[in-house]
This record gives structure tokens, C-alpha cells and sequence, in this order.
């Protein structure tokens, strides 16, 4: 037995003893997810033979299947030999030794490159279902790409590692990730030349690395050809930082999540993030809180939720701002979230700041031009005119329509569509329906203070 096909026959043969032992259904994907945690997807790949399970799941399923102590040990050593079996042939399919030499040399290294994950993320199930479509694709066909985008602070690149964790047992020659710093305040976009040496690197390709970006990007795009490898792009600032950073693998996938919408990334499929629903932002509250530490402030808890815009980043500020101060009832920090005019100054704790993450839309901006400095301009006339009906109203009051913010900002019609535009695409402004706008209230704390912002840089 030296293949995952072979070894997945006898998951589903273990599957049907279970059943049948135990008198009932066989258990399902969904079932044993939510035993294990895992993806239920990836759970499927495991019995379909698609992807080889590590060592601490493997011996975690076939336990779930009742193996027995006999079985265990050979189930173990059977799926040792299909992981030595897939390297050899990754070796000899993606040579690493010179042209004309039959040794293909030492075995590729396989990067593990994923920041530490979190460990759970309350009201993105729904997300995590659309991440399912993540996996190697068949031969002829190119890489999955998908492009996560939302604004400051709704917790994309925590969704884009947390999904990566989910579904690297799909890609079992490696994980690659970068931080592009597309949105980072004082750092520049890093260049794609730099990211594709690091991943050479990581990849294991001879030096010296190609001295231009074009061959760099060829020789990554050469080494990927017979690898299954998931690429996280985080913080991408456009399309074009991306584009050299894409495999052409039919094995590979890519994960992106930018600020903007990434619209003009062939083949790339779009996944627009929203603030959590609010029993999910409480929940999310709670696990940074601490243990136990909402639960005689429930409806405290709910305030300071609604407070955050139900935004992940800000809620983790808060639980954070809670855990640190253990003596103070949850109802404290809900009064101090109360202001307004104070929200966003309680909204920072040690290096976490839910002004500075609204700020890249604010700086993006000013670096589209005159048209971009324009909307930069008119972003505290327009929330100073939309008011607080957001937090009071689901049902459209408070919206902005065209008309009415040319009145604010005293321009044509036209050029105020352009210039409302320009706000939903850097995600300072919502857009439900052609022609209505409306901010998310945090969004709209900061557009206030926009033109302060402006005179300093930030």
C-alpha cells in the first residue's frame, strides 16, 4: 500500500464497521467535525483519498473509527509508507539534482510559513464554507484563487490564516505567506520581487535566484508545477502585487485578502466580509474577555458589542481592554464606549488600534490623485450630514443618496457619484444599492476626523 487512495479504502472500511458495530448510520463528514474541529471538507478528502491526513489527525480518526490497539500500530506504519511513497515521487517529478544526473538529489523542504492560528471564529461559518473550494484542482486547469476583501478591522487576515490552518492537510508539499503591507500605516507595499525570493527560498531553489522579477517569477512558477502548495497573500495593496506572486499549478491555491475589491485578478473568486452578526460579536467578546467574564453583564456585554460596529478587530480591542483590568464590571467599559466622541481613542490597547486600521482607506486615498484627495476632502461633510441613524436603523434612514451629498458638498451630481465611488472602493462607505450610501458607525467616528488626519499624515 503506498497510496492515499489505498489508505482511504480502509478509513471507509473502518467507517462501515463502526456503523455497523454500533447498529446505526455510518457517522458523517459533518459529524465528525464537529468531533474533531477539523473542516468537514477536508474531512471528505481524507476518505476520498485526496489528501493524506498528518500523523496526530490520523491516529485521531481511525481512534473516532474504534480501531483497535493492533490496528492502530499498523494503520500507523501503513500511512508512514504512502507519506514516504508521495515525497519520493515529488522528488523525482520536481528535481532538485542537475539535468542528466539520475540522483534527483536531497528532498524538496516543504514550508510551513502560517502564523499561529486562532482558535476559534464565531459567526464566520458561512465563510468557512465558501473557503471549502480551496483544494488542488485537476491537470489542465490552473490554481484556485480567492480574494477576501472588507474593511478595516472585520477580521480578513484572521478568517484568511484560521481557513488556511482548516485546509493545509490538502496541500501536503507546503504553505507559503506573506504579509504584502498593503495597508500598513508608515510601511511601504512590499515589492513582489522580495516576496518571490523568500518563497525561492523557502522552496528550496538553487542559488543564485534570478536577478529580474520575470525570471524569479518563472523559476517559483517551475518549482510549483508538481507541488500541492497554498499561498496566503496577506494585506495586498492591488492586483498588480499579486499577479507576479500567482502559480500556474493546477495543484496550488491562493488566498488574498486586500482592503479593496481585487477585481481585476483573472479568475479570482470574491468574498466580501461584513461585520459579525451581533450574537456572534458577543461571543467573539467573550473569548478575549476571558472565561465567565460576561456572563453576570450580558446586557453590558450586548452594549459594548454594539459599540464596536460588531467589527472583530474592535471587539478583540475591547475583551483585551477587559481581561487587563479583571476588577472592573463589563458595564464600565460600556459607559466610556458610550461617547461618541471618545469611541475611537477607548477602541486601542498595546498595539492594536481601531483608528489606525480605518486609516488605510484614509491614506489610499490621498494617493489616488486629485480625484482621490477630493473624497478625502469631502468624507467629514458627508458624515457630519449622514448623522447617527445607522446605530438606530437598519431600514435606510440616514442613507446618503447622490443628490444629497452634492447638496453637502456643494459639487455637481456627477462628480459626487465619482467621489462616493471612490469611498466604497477604499470601504469608507457601504454601498447596498446603485445610488445609496451609508458609513459603518465606527467608519464614520473617523471620517469626523478626517480632515484633522489629513493635516497630520496619518
Amino acid at each position: 500500500m503506498d497510496t492515499a487512495e489505498a489508505l482511504a479504502a480502509l478509513l471507509r472500511q473502518l467507517r462501515r464497521r463502526a456503523a455497523r458495530r454500533d447498529g446505526g448510520a455510518q457517522l458523517t463528514y459533518r459529524q465528525l467535525s464537529a468531533r474533531t474541529g477539523w473542516a468537514h471538507g477536508v474531512i471528505g478528502d481524507y476518505f476520498a483519498g485526496k489528501a493524506l491526513p498528518p500523523t496526530d489527525r490520523f491516529d485521531t480518526l481511525v481512534q473516532l473509527l474504534g480501531a483497535t490497539g493492533r490496528e492502530l500500530r499498523t494503520l500507523a506504519t501503513a500511512r508512514d509508507r504512502v507519506e514516504e511513497a508521495r515525497r519520493s515521487r515529488t522528488a523525482v517529478n520536481g528535481r532538485t539534482g542537475p539535468p542528466g544526473q539520475d540522483d534527483a538529489g536531497p528532498l524538496p523542504p516543504v514550508p510551513r510559513q502560517l502564523p499561529p492560528d486562532i482558535p476559534g471564529l464565531p459567526g464566520r461559518e458561512r465563510e468557512l464554507e465558501a473557503l471549502d473550494v480551496l483544494r488542488p484542482g485537476p491537470r489542465g486547469g490552473g490554481p484556485v484563487v480567492v480574494a477576501l476583501d472588507g474593511p478595516g478591522g472585520v477580521g480578513k487576515s484572521a478568517l484568511a490564516v484560521h481557513a488556511a490552518h482548516r485546509l493545509a492537510e490538502r496541500f501536503p508539499d507546503g504553505q507559503l505567506y506573506a504579509d504584502l503591507r498593503g495597508s500598513h500605516r508608515d510601511e511601504r507595499p512590499v515589492p513582489p520581487a522580495v516576496v518571490l525570493r523568500r518563497f525561492l527560498n523557502a522552496l528550496g531553489a538553487p542559488r543564485p535566484y534570478p536577478g529580474s522579477a520575470e525570471d524569479a517569477a518563472a523559476a517559483y512558477r517551475t518549482l510549483l508545477t508538481e507541488r500541492r502548495v497554498l499561498i496566503v497573500l496577506d494585506n495586498a495593496s492591488d492586483a498588480a502585487q499579486v499577479r507576479p506572486l500567482l502559480p500556474a499549478a493546477h495543484g496550488c491555491a491562493v488566498l488574498v485578502t486586500s482592503l479593496g475589491v481585487l477585481a481585476t485578478l483573472n479568475g479570482a473568486a470574491h468574498l466580501h466580509l461584513t461585520p459579525l452578526p451581533p450574537p456572534a460579536s458577543v461571543a467573539v467578546l467573550g473569548l478575549w474577555a476571558g472565561p465567565g467574564r460576561l456572563t453576570a453583564e450580558h446586557g453590558a456585554a450586548q452594549v459594548i458589542a454594539r459599540h464596536c460596529g460588531h467589527l472583530p478587530l474592535a471587539l478583540r480591542i475591547a475583551g483585551a481592554r477587559l481581561a487587563a483590568r479583571p476588577r472592573w464590571p463589563v458595564r464600565e467599559l460600556a459607559d466610556r464606549l458610550a461617547d461618541p466622541g471618545r469611541r475611537l481613542a477607548e477602541l486601542s490597547f498595546a498595539d492594536l488600534d481601531m483608528h489606525a486600521a480605518l486609516a488605510a482607506g484614509h491614506r489610499e486615498l490621498q494617493a489616488r490623485g486629485a480625484t482621490g484627495r477630493a473624497a478625502a476632502l469631502a468624507l467629514p461633510l458627508l458624515a457630519a450630514e449622514q448623522g447617527e441613524q445607522w446605530e438606530q436603523s437598519e431600514q435606510g434612514e440616514g442613507e446618503l443618496t447622490v443628490a444629497r451629498a452634492a447638496m453637502t458638498t456643494g459639487g455637481a451630481l456627477s462628480a459626487t457619484e465619482v467621489i462616493l465611488e471612490q469611498l466604497v472602493d477604499v470601504q469608507l462607505l457601504e454601498s447596498r444599492a446603485p445610488g445609496r450610501y451609508r458609513f459603518h458607525p465606527l467608519t464614520r467616528l473617523f471620517a469626523l476626523t478626517a480632515r484633522r488626519a489629513a493635516g497630520t499624515g496619518c
